[in-house]
Protein backbone atom coordinates (compact mmCIF):
# COMPACT_ATOMS: atom_id res chain seq x y z
CA UNK A 1 0.00 0.00 0.00
CA UNK A 2 1.36 3.41 -0.70
CA UNK A 3 2.57 5.54 1.99
CA UNK A 4 -0.55 8.64 1.06
CA UNK A 5 -3.54 5.40 1.52
CA UNK A 6 -2.02 4.30 4.66
CA UNK A 7 -1.98 8.07 6.47
CA UNK A 8 -5.45 8.29 4.63
CA UNK A 9 -7.06 4.90 5.83
CA UNK A 10 -5.44 5.45 9.58
CA UNK A 11 -6.75 9.18 9.80
CA UNK A 12 -9.86 8.24 9.45
CA UNK A 13 -10.30 5.18 11.51
CA UNK A 14 -9.08 7.30 14.36
CA UNK A 15 -11.49 10.24 13.04
CA UNK A 16 -9.19 13.04 12.30
CA UNK A 17 -9.52 15.46 10.08
CA UNK A 18 -6.53 16.95 8.00
CA UNK A 19 -6.38 19.86 9.70
CA UNK A 20 -6.28 17.90 13.63
CA UNK A 21 -3.68 15.44 11.55
CA UNK A 22 -1.56 18.05 10.41
CA UNK A 23 -1.42 20.47 13.56
CA UNK A 24 1.77 21.37 14.99
CA UNK A 25 3.30 19.17 12.36
CA UNK A 26 2.90 20.66 8.94
CA UNK A 27 -0.02 22.44 6.64
CA UNK A 28 -3.45 20.91 6.07
CA UNK A 29 -2.53 21.41 2.56
CA UNK A 30 0.51 18.81 2.93
CA UNK A 31 -1.80 16.35 4.26
CA UNK A 32 -4.14 16.84 1.53
CA UNK A 33 -0.94 16.78 -1.07
CA UNK A 34 0.72 13.07 0.56
CA UNK A 35 -2.76 11.69 0.59
CA UNK A 36 -2.78 12.05 -3.29
CA UNK A 37 0.77 10.93 -3.64
CA UNK A 38 1.64 13.88 -4.66
CA UNK A 39 4.39 14.32 -2.26
CA UNK A 40 6.36 12.81 0.22
CA UNK A 41 7.46 14.66 3.21
CA UNK A 42 11.02 14.96 5.68
CA UNK A 43 11.35 12.52 7.54
CA UNK A 44 11.12 14.40 10.66
CA UNK A 45 7.49 15.18 9.60
CA UNK A 46 7.30 11.40 9.25
CA UNK A 47 7.97 10.60 12.31
CA UNK A 48 5.86 12.85 13.87
CA UNK A 49 2.83 11.69 11.72
CA UNK A 50 3.63 7.94 13.05
CA UNK A 51 3.03 9.02 16.23
CA UNK A 52 -0.21 10.55 15.81
CA UNK A 53 -1.50 7.85 13.68
CA UNK A 54 0.25 5.08 16.38
CA UNK A 55 1.96 3.69 13.54
CA UNK A 56 5.18 1.78 14.08
CA UNK A 57 8.54 3.15 13.76
CA UNK A 58 9.82 3.86 10.49
CA UNK A 59 6.36 2.26 9.06
CA UNK A 60 6.00 5.16 6.19
CA UNK A 61 9.60 5.77 5.42
CA UNK A 62 9.20 1.71 4.66
CA UNK A 63 5.97 2.00 2.67
CA UNK A 64 7.38 4.65 0.49
CA UNK A 65 10.61 2.19 -0.03
CA UNK A 66 8.52 -0.39 -1.29
CA UNK A 67 6.74 1.78 -3.49
CA UNK A 68 9.76 2.89 -5.26
CA UNK A 69 10.85 -0.24 -5.73
CA UNK A 70 7.90 -1.58 -6.72
CA UNK A 71 8.17 1.58 -9.57
CA UNK A 72 11.34 0.48 -10.27
CA UNK A 73 10.40 -3.22 -10.83
CA UNK A 74 7.64 -2.00 -13.24
CA UNK A 75 10.24 0.36 -15.33
CA UNK A 76 12.62 -2.74 -15.51
CA UNK A 77 9.73 -5.15 -16.56
CA UNK A 78 8.72 -2.61 -19.14
CA UNK A 79 12.27 -2.07 -21.05
CA UNK A 80 12.53 -6.26 -20.76
CA UNK A 81 9.05 -6.58 -22.53
CA UNK A 82 10.34 -3.68 -25.59
CA UNK A 83 13.72 -5.60 -26.00
CA UNK A 84 11.69 -8.80 -25.91
CA UNK A 85 9.45 -7.54 -29.44
CA UNK A 86 13.32 -6.53 -30.82
CA UNK A 87 14.64 -9.83 -30.22
CA UNK A 88 17.03 -8.15 -28.24
CA UNK A 89 17.87 -11.09 -25.46
CA UNK A 90 21.05 -10.15 -24.57
CA UNK A 91 20.30 -7.05 -23.23
CA UNK A 92 17.70 -8.42 -21.58
CA UNK A 93 20.03 -10.83 -19.92
CA UNK A 94 22.49 -7.73 -19.19
CA UNK A 95 19.27 -5.78 -17.59
CA UNK A 96 18.68 -8.79 -15.12
CA UNK A 97 22.60 -8.97 -13.95
CA UNK A 98 22.17 -5.28 -12.95
CA UNK A 99 19.22 -5.28 -11.62
CA UNK A 100 19.77 -8.65 -9.56
CA UNK A 101 19.21 -7.49 -6.30
CA UNK A 102 15.91 -5.64 -6.77
CA UNK A 103 14.50 -8.39 -8.40
CA UNK A 104 15.30 -11.13 -5.44
CA UNK A 105 13.69 -8.68 -3.19
CA UNK A 106 10.53 -8.98 -4.87
CA UNK A 107 8.09 -10.27 -2.72
CA UNK A 108 5.01 -10.43 -5.63
CA UNK A 109 4.00 -13.64 -6.89
CA UNK A 110 3.45 -11.93 -10.33
CA UNK A 111 7.03 -10.78 -10.23
CA UNK A 112 8.76 -13.85 -9.68
CA UNK A 113 6.79 -16.01 -12.52
CA UNK A 114 7.47 -13.22 -14.90
CA UNK A 115 11.38 -13.30 -14.12
CA UNK A 116 11.18 -16.90 -14.22
CA UNK A 117 9.25 -16.89 -18.18
CA UNK A 118 11.88 -14.30 -18.98
CA UNK A 119 14.82 -16.58 -17.30
CA UNK A 120 13.22 -19.54 -19.18
CA UNK A 121 13.23 -17.46 -22.54
CA UNK A 122 17.19 -16.76 -22.24
CA UNK A 123 17.71 -20.04 -21.80
CA UNK A 124 15.67 -21.09 -24.98
CA UNK A 125 16.61 -18.39 -27.34
CA UNK A 126 20.12 -17.26 -26.32
CA UNK A 127 21.71 -20.51 -25.11
CA UNK A 128 19.15 -22.71 -26.84
CA UNK A 129 18.67 -24.86 -23.65
CA UNK A 130 14.97 -26.09 -24.81
CA UNK A 131 15.04 -28.46 -21.73
CA UNK A 132 16.56 -26.12 -19.36
CA UNK A 133 13.98 -23.71 -20.48
CA UNK A 134 10.79 -26.31 -19.77
CA UNK A 135 12.18 -27.01 -17.09
CA UNK A 136 11.65 -23.66 -15.58
CA UNK A 137 8.82 -23.14 -17.46
CA UNK A 138 6.94 -26.70 -16.09
CA UNK A 139 7.80 -25.69 -12.34
CA UNK A 140 6.03 -22.43 -12.40
CA UNK A 141 2.99 -22.49 -9.77
CA UNK A 142 0.10 -20.81 -11.63
CA UNK A 143 -2.95 -21.05 -9.70
CA UNK A 144 -2.28 -17.71 -8.01
CA UNK A 145 -1.11 -15.54 -11.04
CA UNK A 146 -2.88 -13.08 -13.19
CA UNK A 147 -4.64 -14.64 -15.74
CA UNK A 148 -2.79 -12.77 -18.65
CA UNK A 149 0.68 -13.53 -16.95
CA UNK A 150 -0.53 -17.37 -17.09
CA UNK A 151 -1.37 -17.18 -20.44
CA UNK A 152 2.32 -15.89 -21.39
CA UNK A 153 3.55 -18.88 -19.36
CA UNK A 154 1.18 -21.27 -20.93
CA UNK A 155 2.14 -19.77 -24.52
CA UNK A 156 5.86 -19.69 -23.91
CA UNK A 157 5.90 -23.77 -23.08
CA UNK A 158 4.17 -24.28 -26.07
CA UNK A 159 6.02 -22.32 -28.47
CA UNK A 160 8.82 -24.49 -27.20
CA UNK A 161 7.40 -27.64 -27.42
CA UNK A 162 5.98 -26.44 -30.88
CA UNK A 163 9.78 -25.71 -32.14
CA UNK A 164 10.97 -29.14 -30.87
CA UNK A 165 8.12 -30.94 -33.17
CA UNK A 166 6.44 -31.89 -29.94
CA UNK A 167 2.58 -30.45 -31.77
CA UNK A 168 0.59 -32.32 -29.26
CA UNK A 169 2.54 -30.86 -25.92
CA UNK A 170 2.14 -27.83 -27.91
CA UNK A 171 -1.38 -28.19 -28.31
CA UNK A 172 -1.92 -29.09 -24.47
CA UNK A 173 0.03 -26.04 -23.35
CA UNK A 174 -1.65 -23.57 -25.86
CA UNK A 175 -5.13 -24.92 -24.70
CA UNK A 176 -4.75 -24.54 -21.45
CA UNK A 177 -4.02 -20.98 -22.08
CA UNK A 178 -7.00 -20.79 -24.15
CA UNK A 179 -8.97 -22.52 -21.46
CA UNK A 180 -8.62 -19.47 -18.73
CA UNK A 181 -8.51 -16.42 -21.65
CA UNK A 182 -11.23 -13.30 -19.98
CA UNK A 183 -11.38 -9.87 -20.33
CA UNK A 184 -8.17 -9.09 -18.30
CA UNK A 185 -6.43 -10.26 -21.20
CA UNK A 186 -5.05 -8.37 -23.30
CA UNK A 187 -6.02 -8.26 -27.30
CA UNK A 188 -2.42 -9.13 -28.62
CA UNK A 189 -2.35 -11.95 -26.17
CA UNK A 190 -5.14 -13.49 -26.98
CA UNK A 191 -4.49 -13.02 -30.21
CA UNK A 192 -0.70 -14.90 -30.15
CA UNK A 193 -2.19 -17.69 -28.08
CA UNK A 194 -5.08 -18.89 -30.77
CA UNK A 195 -3.45 -18.44 -33.67
CA UNK A 196 -0.20 -20.36 -32.28
CA UNK A 197 -3.23 -23.28 -31.07
CA UNK A 198 -4.65 -23.14 -34.38
CA UNK A 199 -0.89 -23.53 -35.86
CA UNK A 200 -0.51 -26.88 -33.49
CA UNK A 201 -3.76 -28.15 -34.54
CA UNK A 202 -2.90 -27.86 -38.26
CA UNK A 203 0.13 -30.08 -37.97
CA UNK A 204 -1.75 -32.16 -36.22
CA UNK A 205 -3.59 -32.66 -39.06
CA UNK A 206 -6.66 -30.96 -37.20
CA UNK A 207 -7.41 -28.78 -39.96
CA UNK A 208 -11.01 -27.87 -39.81
CA UNK A 209 -11.01 -27.26 -36.01
CA UNK A 210 -7.87 -25.10 -36.64
CA UNK A 211 -9.74 -22.87 -39.05
CA UNK A 212 -12.61 -22.05 -36.95
CA UNK A 213 -10.14 -20.47 -34.31
CA UNK A 214 -8.44 -18.77 -36.61
CA UNK A 215 -11.72 -17.43 -38.09
CA UNK A 216 -12.21 -16.51 -34.41
CA UNK A 217 -9.03 -14.59 -33.84
CA UNK A 218 -9.93 -12.61 -36.87
CA UNK A 219 -13.28 -11.81 -35.74
CA UNK A 220 -11.69 -10.93 -32.19
CA UNK A 221 -9.17 -8.78 -33.79
CA UNK A 222 -11.44 -6.82 -36.44
CA UNK A 223 -14.47 -6.34 -33.71
CA UNK A 224 -11.35 -4.42 -31.67
CA UNK A 225 -9.92 -2.89 -34.87
CA UNK A 226 -6.95 -4.38 -34.72
CA UNK A 227 -4.05 -4.75 -36.93
CA UNK A 228 -2.08 -6.99 -34.49
CA UNK A 229 -0.96 -9.91 -36.48
CA UNK A 230 -4.11 -10.01 -38.73
CA UNK A 231 -1.12 -10.62 -41.53
CA UNK A 232 -0.65 -13.75 -39.83
CA UNK A 233 -4.02 -15.18 -39.21
CA UNK A 234 -4.76 -14.57 -43.16
CA UNK A 235 -1.93 -16.00 -44.10
CA UNK A 236 -2.72 -19.04 -41.86
CA UNK A 237 -5.78 -19.23 -42.97
CA UNK A 238 -5.22 -19.33 -46.92
CA UNK A 239 -2.68 -22.32 -46.01
CA UNK A 240 -4.84 -24.37 -44.04
CA UNK A 241 -7.44 -23.45 -47.34
CA UNK A 242 -4.91 -24.80 -49.70
CA UNK A 243 -4.31 -27.86 -47.73
CA UNK A 244 -7.97 -28.72 -48.07
CA UNK A 245 -8.23 -28.50 -51.68
CA UNK A 246 -9.89 -25.13 -51.46
CA UNK A 247 -7.79 -23.44 -53.53
CA UNK A 248 -10.12 -20.05 -54.40
CA UNK A 249 -10.46 -18.92 -50.62
CA UNK A 250 -6.90 -19.62 -50.33
CA UNK A 251 -6.38 -17.09 -52.80
CA UNK A 252 -8.50 -14.78 -51.33
CA UNK A 253 -6.52 -14.99 -47.87
CA UNK A 254 -2.90 -15.21 -49.38
CA UNK A 255 -4.29 -11.47 -50.80
CA UNK A 256 -5.34 -10.30 -47.53
CA UNK A 257 -2.08 -11.41 -46.00
CA UNK A 258 -0.16 -9.99 -48.75
CA UNK A 259 -2.30 -6.70 -48.70
CA UNK A 260 -1.67 -6.27 -44.56
CA UNK A 261 1.85 -7.26 -44.59
CA UNK A 262 2.97 -4.37 -47.60
CA UNK A 263 0.92 -2.07 -45.43
CA UNK A 264 2.90 -2.85 -42.38
CA UNK A 265 6.11 -2.96 -44.76
CA UNK A 266 6.68 -6.33 -43.25
CA UNK A 267 8.58 -7.59 -46.45
CA UNK A 268 9.52 -11.19 -45.38
CA UNK A 269 6.16 -11.90 -44.28
CA UNK A 270 4.84 -10.44 -47.68
CA UNK A 271 7.25 -12.27 -49.64
CA UNK A 272 6.08 -15.66 -48.24
CA UNK A 273 2.63 -14.84 -49.18
CA UNK A 274 3.47 -13.82 -52.47
CA UNK A 275 5.21 -16.72 -52.92
CA UNK A 276 1.64 -19.02 -52.18
CA UNK A 277 -0.05 -16.47 -54.53
CA UNK A 278 1.98 -17.14 -57.55
CA UNK A 279 1.54 -21.28 -56.64
CA UNK A 280 -1.88 -21.21 -56.45
CA UNK A 281 -2.60 -19.22 -59.47
CA UNK A 282 -0.14 -21.66 -61.14
CA UNK A 283 -2.64 -24.45 -60.16
CA UNK A 284 -5.36 -22.43 -60.96
CA UNK A 285 -4.36 -21.25 -64.49
CA UNK A 286 -3.87 -25.50 -65.40
CA UNK A 287 -7.46 -26.56 -64.45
Amino acid sequence: MKLGEIIKIKRKELGLTQQQLAKDICAQALISRVEKGDIVPKKAILDKLEQRLGLEENELIKAENDNSKKNELQDVKKNIRQYSLNRDYKTIELLLDHHKLLINSSRDVNDKVFFAMIDASLEYQLYNRSDKALEILNGIYLDDVETELAVEVYNARGIIYYKRDDFEQARQSYKKGIDILDESVSIEIRAKITLNYALALEQLDNNKEALSYVSEGIDMLVQNNSLYSLGDYHHTKGHIFYKLGNLEDSKECFELSSSIFRLQNNKKLLSFSQLALTEINNKLSQK
